[in-house]
């Protein structure tokens, strides 16, 4: 076991080395984004700004989407959902609204906004590229007490395998520290401030003692993400972060997660034959590997 995780840590060395990663592998998909620029609006140019210098942003669906009431229809819609017949994953505090490998509908308002040109326009942006949808997830973080200990992804740890990815998160539910908020270092992906600390191992991760992180960075760039309802976070998730843990008040909060197309993992949804995608853009066909 130890020599294979050996050949397999060598393996993504190589394939994740910065030079060629960025320009010679992905070439394809930088290629696509340099000849396809796409026009942002200023709330897009600072959400943008703020990801490729710190790693992390927030921002909000109005501010995003003004006048398009983007939370009522969201939360109206998980009201149709039956996470108690969904698909559960190995999280025992997390509950899933809908199968880890769910079915691909844009009636879903989740998985059209996570396909929609300016959600997309800042995803590429920050990666450089045209990137690929990985998995759409909704699940409610469930309160496990203030003395149980924190597991998996409630404690520190980088995300495995690439130097950069990005995950939108949409909180849908007031969020307060009681209620499990994603918290962040920010400068912790690689070239930036604490980029070389803890560094990935694929593909078991890395999760760092507790201490061992307080220790080496500095509070002020710890950002723990307590927000209201409707808030969007871009954020990439190579750097130092961890969530989830709930004490006493529940969280429902979305993930998109994208990802390079060197990304060795498979898509997390499949698309029936005859999936009307004509109102997908280039950049979201691309996305879904269409």
């Amino acid at each position: 076991m130890f020599i294979y995780k050996y050949i397999v840590r060598f393996y993504f060395s190589i394939k994740n080395y910065w030079p060629l990663w960025f320009n010679v592998l992905n070439k394809k998909g930088r290629d696509l984004f340099e000849n396809n620029k796409p026009e942002v609006d200023e709330v897009s140019r600072k959400v943008i700004d703020e990801l490729k210098n710190n790693g992390i942003t927030t921002t909000s669906l109005d501010a995003l989407f003004p006048g398009q009431n983007l939370l009522k229809k969201l939360t109206d819609y998980t009201t149709t959902l039956h996470p108690e017949s969904a698909e559960q994953g190995s999280k025992s505090f997390l509950k899933k609204y809908w199968d880890k490998h769910p079915v691909f509908n844009l009636t879903n308002p989740f998985l059209a906004l996570t396909l929609n040109k300016k959600v997309l326009a800042i995803i590429n942006s920050y990666m450089g590229m045209w990137t690929k949808l990985k998995y759409y997830d909704l699940a409610m973080t469930l309160p496990v007490g203030e003395s149980a200990e924190a597991i998996k992804s409630q404690r520190w740890h980088r995300d495995p395998e690439e130097k950069r990815m990005c995950k939108m998160f949409i909180y849908l539910t007031d969020v307060d520290e009681s209620a499990g908020p994603f918290t962040y270092v920010e400068k912790s992906v690689y070239g930036m401030k604490y980029g070389s600390l803890f560094k990935q191992k694929t593909p078991e991760g890395v999760y760092p003692d507790k201490a061992l992180v307080e220790k080496a960075i500095d509070k002020k760039d710890i950002k723990v993400m307590t927000a209201k309802a409707g808030t969007v976070i871009f954020c990439d998730t190579s750097g130092i972060h961890k969530g989830g843990y709930a004490t006493t008040k529940p969280r429902l909060m979305s993930t998109s997660f994208f990802s390079s197309g060197t990304y060795s993992e498979k898509k997390y949804f499949s698309i029936p034959e005859k999936t009307d995608l004509s109102s997908l853009s280039k950049e979201a066909l691309y996305a879904i590997n269409k």
